[in-house]
């Protein structure tokens, strides 16, 4: 008996050290992180969305973009004038895009995004671990609120060469009119060249896949063609808040960018998203934290205010979001619905009452 009981004594002294042991090693494996090691895809040591603090310090953060003068890249200049609105190249991998429409009287035809997210660049040129998910967390969101998947040109790594971002945009303003409500989202490399006229003296441009830049004069143009009532541009990149073309800031357009115009923007590889994705759309939006006055929607402006403060904080005040308002009010991301269809009037003056049968009143609810 006595045998017995020292054997099972050992045998859990035995088990709790293999188990410190595997523990050790797992975390050496991961650098001190185990938050996707048993392959869960959970984050273990995300910030707790109920506190102001983040976890994060610079030493953990990946800044989006390898800073660099953009004169050694090539530059892709679009046509000014638009020969089609139709692009061979969406035709062929987003037929159902090409194919949308925008209907009178159905209130989720009239939402349309273009959402770029790049990993991967062609060449050496340093890839980002979050920029693609900041993208597809985004596009999950929007669906979850109705909006239709053929609505939505979600451009993601090596297919995300200039020409096709801007054939994405080209798609975006055909398609739209002056009762849209539009999203612009991207996340990626940035880059810049010296200039006279800018602040700071740079002009930043987003940085294709194919490692062509699209400079911001050109991605103004190209984005002023764009027809809304309301239009969400969000560029999480750095140096964000250098996108301020007059063709991006207009009327009924809520600009949010990650980082000020000085500023390099941060990304995290145990979030799998950039810093100010994950508090916005992830944490902000997905996760309602951003709700603020608790009426089950979150606007952009709320999803913007959650964020800010924190990225801040988990990046030590190394970013500071900024946000350009022009709605004229609270912007949101929900479908509107459907107007309630005018009730017919009867022919007759004096309707007469059938005098037969039981007499229904019939309530309809919008």
């Amino acid at each position: 008996m006595v045998q017995k009981k020292s054997f099972r004594i050992i045998a859990s002294v035995v088990a709790v050290v293999l188990a410190f042991g595997a523990a050790a090693i797992l975390l050496a494996r991961t650098g001190g992180d185990a938050s996707t090691a048993a392959g869960t895809g959970t984050v273990a040591n995300a910030p707790d969305a109920s506190s102001t603090k983040g976890t994060g310090s610079l030493s953990r953060l990946f800044p989006v973009t390898p800073d660099g003068n953009g004169s050694s890249y090539g530059t892709y200049s679009a046509a000014a004038n638009v020969a089609s609105t139709s692009s061979s190249w969406v035709n062929k991998y987003y037929p159902k895009q090409a194919a949308a429409r925008q209907t009178s009287g159905v209130p989720a035809s009239s939402y349309w995004a273009v959402l770029i997210g790049i990993n991967d660049y062609s060449g050496s040129t340093a890839s980002n671990v979050g920029s693609r998910q900041d993208a597809e967390s985004l596009s999950s969101y929007l669906q979850k609120l109705g909006w239709r998947s053929d609505h939505i040109l979600l451009l993601r790594d090596l297919p995300a060469t200039a020409s096709h971002i801007v054939d994405a945009i080209r798609w975006l303003a055909s398609k739209t009119d002056g009762s849209s409500t539009v999203v612009f989202h991207y996340a990626g490399h940035e880059n810049w060249r010296p200039s006279s006229t800018e602040d700071g003296g740079k002009e930043v441009a987003i940085w294709a896949a194919d490692n062509r830049l699209i400079y911001e004069k050109t991605l103004g143009r190209e984005l002023g063609r764009v027809r809304a009532s309301h239009m969400w541009l969000d560029f999480a990149t750095c140096r964000a808040a250098g996108f301020d073309e007059p063709g991006m800031v207009k009327s009924g357009r809520v600009l949010t960018y990650s980082s000020t115009k000085t500023e390099f923007s941060y990304e995290d590889p145990s979030l799998h998203h950039s810093v100010f994705g994950w508090f916005s759309v992830v944490q902000g939006m997905s996760g309602r934290h951003a709700d603020a006055n608790r009426d089950g929607r979150v606007t952009v402006e709320e999803a913007f205010a959650y964020a800010k403060n924190r990225v801040a904080d988990y990046t030590n005040n190394a970013q500071h979001p900024v946000i350009v308002d022009k709605a004229g009010g609270k912007m949101y991301l929900t479908i509107a619905k459907p107007k309630p269809k005018p009730t017919s009037s009867s022919t007759s003056p004096h309707p007469v009452p059938s005098s037969t049968g039981p007499k229904t009143c019939v309530v309809v609810c919008f």
